[in-house]
């Protein structure tokens, strides 16, 4: 739970922090104003700092009827509104409705991982792997594309686990939101080959170094595929590797 609400944290401020250094310099810049226009040029620069927020929240300040600090009555709660409406308080309502719509709030949290597993097709084949990658490495973050809602839910699993976008793994604007540019490994399970080889070639274009793991049911493609000579490519045949195994274990067998 604790590491759960830091990586919140981290996220809203990694989200806001332009806004936080705009307004600090808002404050700052009318604290200067006050200091050599304001009506008491004498007055210390804390006190002037919280005239400057006392204008921002449209509270009366002596203004000595100077054109600056008038001016600045007007500038301030306009200047701060747009700071704080543009940025803070739309990532804190996107925070604060993050359970009744999860669309935006994942792709903020997306933005921010590196080194994560991107899994596209979350058939019976995905959902098998999954789960062993999580008992494997628990650890890593991972995010999932399949069309389908509900993704998560049907793998009993939590958002401290994966992240599912929904929408098509060959959608380059899909690919763009997992931040596949910063994943470390891409495994592409769709039971259709070629939007398989589809999306892999859409992932070498952006990431062209990263690990692609490509289901193919026709294991025969891969000799023919231009693909197939490029080290980061790996290609298996879940059939074909079902069958080794299977008849190892027949085989290992006594004769009746």
């Amino acid at each position: 739970m604790i590491k759960k609400i830091g990586r919140d944290l981290g996220i809203i401020l990694a989200s806001i922090w332009i806004n936080l250094v705009l307004l600090l310099i808002l404050m700052i810049s009318c604290t200067v104003l006050l200091k050599y226009f304001g009506a008491d040029p004498q007055a210390g620069w804390l006190q002037l700092l919280l005239d400057s927020f006392y204008l921002a929240t449209i509270e009366t300040i002596e203004t000595g009827e100077k054109i600056i600090p008038t001016l600045l009555a007007f500038i301030m709660p306009i200047g701060m509104g747009l700071i704080l409406g543009e940025g803070v308080l739309r990532v804190l309502s996107i925070y604060s409705q993050r359970n009744v719509n999860r669309e935006e709030w994942d792709f903020m949290v997306v933005k921010k991982y590196k080194d994560h597993a991107v899994v596209c097709g979350i058939g019976e084949m995905g959902q098998h792997l999954l789960r062993k990658m999580i008992l494997e490495q628990p650890d890593m973050d991972m995010v999932l594309i399949d069309p389908r809602p509900s993704v998560i839910a049907e793998l009993g699993l939590s958002d401290d686990h994966a992240i599912h976008l929904q929408g098509s793994m060959a959608d380059v604007e899909i690919l763009n939101k997992v931040n596949i540019q910063s994943a470390s490994l891409v495994i592409l399970t769709a039971g259709d080959d070629a939007l398989n080889l589809e999306t892999a070639y859409k992932v070498m274009k952006t990431n062209p170094s990263v690990p692609i793991w490509v289901r193919l049911h026709r294991s025969g493609l891969s000799n023919l595929l231009e693909l197939a000579r490029k080290p980061q490519i790996h290609f298996f045949c879940p059939y074909e590797q079902a069958a080794d195994k299977i008849v190892d274990q027949i085989m290992k067998r006594p004769v009746a």
